[in-house]
């Protein structure tokens, strides 16, 4: 087994970032970490547009599941206010709803409807696919403290694009292959 040559750790083998740190790992033989030449991170800009993609598409099926939650209640006179779609900003049925988009499309495909437009990926720091508890940390932020999961990635894991969720799920976005 390899060490990471930051911090020290065991890698696992075919490792492309440390587990523990998160530095890229040094291809056998080469001085040219992997993460350059395998992996391709996906910049903040992709994934932003691949974000306006889900709040858009995804939110076309959340506005229909409102709709029909709510035009009853409204219809009879008791409507508990007008619904919210912006998905960070009230705590309530839009937050969960986001949680379970994000965290079902995550896990199982790896991707977002928009990560698949924007032909980008979910993986673990080895690049294979992501466990239930990375899309469920994953998951979490983007449903529910998106601004401050972003200003906090922008400020301490500039070098591997990560949101805070991200980087506490031990997770990376990449680009795919185009076929």
């Amino acid at each position: 087994m390899a060490n990471c040559e930051k911090c020290g750790a065991e890698l696992r083998e075919g490792a492309v970032f440390c587990q523990k740190c998160g530095a890229p790992v040094a291809a056998a033989g080469t001085t040219a970490p992997i993460g350059e030449t395998v992996i391709n991170l996906a910049g903040w800009g992709d994934r932003i547009l691949a974000y306006i993609i889900d709040m858009i598409l995804a939110g076309i099926v959340l506005g229909i599941i409102k709709s029909i939650i709510f035009l009853p209640s409204w219809a009879l006179g008791g409507m508990m206010g007008v619904p919210n779609y912006v998905p960070w900003s009230d705590f309530g049925f839009d937050n969960l709803f986001w949680f379970v988009y994000f965290l079902f499309m995550d896990l199982t495909y790896g991707q977002s409807i928009g990560k698949m437009v924007m032909k980008l990926k979910v993986t673990n720091l080895d690049g294979g696919p992501i466990e239930i508890s990375q899309a469920a940390i994953e998951a979490f932020g983007k449903a529910f403290l998106l601004p401050l999961d972003l200003i906090l990635g922008w400020i301490f894991t500039n070098q591997k694009n990560q949101r805070i969720f991200t980087f506490l799920a031990k997770t990376i976005v990449v680009k795919t292959k185009s076929s």
